[in-house]
């Protein structure tokens, strides 16, 4: 334990003297050519530096520049780590920018125990040794851009052979603006789902998009850009071919004690529950509260007369339960009638807090949520037919597909099963996003029914379109 508490005490040192500055730092004094600096073990509390607190090296260029390679920490004295901090290291030692962390230099040291998991790696570092980070108990890694005003040497960042694996719940990388090598098994037995995230450019295409959405197809994880500017129109990328959905097949649920009056912590799945969609949505003063705005408006091209008014297209957003639903008012079986879908999302007064080009990787209830000021749209709840039991159901015709577009551009087709229970259908991670307070349009048509024993009307009573990037407390 005490050992801890001294790595504690390292990585507070070292955020206090490092901060988030960016500064290039020019050695005065350097240490004589591959030296290893041996300072003593013991130092009294207000004498600590970062050079009593780490091992490191210094290393001379064909220049005659000089380096500095962290090995790892010493065994010096310390004081435990308040909890909350970015886990930092310095970015100069010996008079030299440290540039680079050595094989196996933080292996099997629980890291994440003082810092949420987190880690900020300056963009002054250009190599990882293998096996460097693994199994420090590491949930997500920020590499710091890199401030190309500033330095000639743009050297691509190389991380090496399972650096970071073993950490298993790792799951949002974000490499900023960085060229990056990846040697094999670098997030080996981490997070079964995750994100490698890179900058992008509204006139460019990001260099290093390809080479990680390949990567992360190798491991099945997911490649994301984080737009370095704001959008005032969706960003949507279209597939060549139009995508076929199939869903999975969930339940209903309802409240922590039971009953389906309000719903607080809605985590007892039950098929008698009455409500279905995302449990987060439902939360009091959850991640939706947060927001300055949030508009979720549906509306169709018909809905069948009532004097009761049951049959609306707002029946099909989430607070209605399955005591109501939507049925289409046209003539036949509704072949062809729409639904239409408007949301947005915004917390206006986060930009300042999250400047373009920056991402937090959040955790908690609605995790795992990249939060970058734009909304990704990540998956579609439909329940199919009047669910409200099953002889409505039985009776009412049922949605067999749905053509979906997305800002008036066909997108895909979800081909629906005749179910009483929700469907859920994943969509492309990235592939759909708003901007924080921009409006983005769904269109989900009728192609195909499943006929009703009783009525030909075709019902839905729900309609719900999950995404990344809500911002609870």
């Amino acid at each position: 334990m005490k050992t801890f508490q001294r790595i504690g005490a390292a990585l507070v040192l070292a955020a206090f003297l490092t901060g988030c500055s960016h500064t290039e730092h020019t050695a005065t004094t350097l240490p004589p050519q591959n030296i290893r600096t041996s300072e003593p073990k013991s130092v009294p509390a207000p004498e600590l530096t970062s050079e009593s607190l780490y091992d490191y090296e210094i290393k001379t260029r064909a220049d005659g520049s000089q380096y500095a390679i962290i090995q790892g920490f010493r065994n010096d004295d310390a004081t435990l780590i308040p909890p909350g901090w970015d886990a930092a290291f310095p970015k100069e030692l010996g008079g030299a920018v440290v540039t680079a962390f050595a094989p196996n230099a933080f292996q099997n040291i629980p890291l994440g125990n003082y810092s949420y998991g987190n880690l900020r790696i300056s963009a002054d570092i250009v190599s990882i040794g293998p096996h460097c980070f693994e199994n420090c108990g590491l949930t997500d890694i920020i590499f710091e851009k890199k401030d190309w005003t500033q330095t000639d040497f743009a050297a691509p960042l190389t991380i090496q052979e399972r650096a970071f694996a073993g950490n298993s719940e790792l799951w949002g990388i974000y490499f900023s603006d960085r060229a990056v090598l990846l040697d094999k098994e670098v997030f080996a037995d981490c997070a079964e789902t995750g994100y490698l995230c890179y900058m992008s450019y509204q006139d460019k295409t990001a260099d290093m998009a390809d080479v990680l959405k390949a990567y992360a197809a190798q491991y099945q994880w997911h490649a994301v850009e984080i737009p370095s500017y704001f959008s005032d129109t969706p960003i949507v990328h279209y597939p060549d071919t139009l995508l076929t959905l199939k869903p999975e097949i969930g339940n209903f649920f309802r409240s922590e004690d039971g009953t389906d009056d309000f719903l607080f912590y809605p985590y007892e799945y039950q098929d008698d529950a009455l409500y279905y969609g995302f449990p987060e949505w439902y939360i009091p003063c959850g991640e939706f509260c947060a927001m300055m705005e949030w508009n979720y408006e549906i509306d169709a091209s018909s809905c069948l007369s009532s004097g009761n008014r049951n049959y609306e297209a707002k029946n099909l957003g989430y607070w209605a339960g399955r005591n109501l639903a939507w049925a289409e008012g046209a003539d036949g079986a509704g072949i062809g009638e729409r639904i239409c879908i408007t949301s947005r999302c915004g917390y206006g007064y986060e930009h300042d807090l999250y400047p373009k080009g920056t991402v937090c990787f959040l955790s908690g209830d609605i995790e795992p949520d990249i939060y970058d000021g734009y909304m990704r749209y990540t998956q579609i709840c439909v329940v199919n037919g009047y669910a409200k039991n099953p002889k409505t159901w039985t009776e009412n015709g049922r949605v067999k597909r749905l053509l979906m577009y997305v800002e008036d551009r066909p997108y895909a087709r979800l081909e629906l099963e005749d179910t009483l229970y929700p469907q859920y259908f994943t969509l492309p991670v990235d592939a759909i996003k708003a901007a924080d307070g921009v409006d983005i349009h769904f269109t989900f048509i009728i192609e195909e029914v499943y006929a009703g024993t009783t009525y030909e009307d075709t019902c839905m009573t729900g309609l719900l379109i999950d995404f990344m990037g809500r911002r609870g407390h």
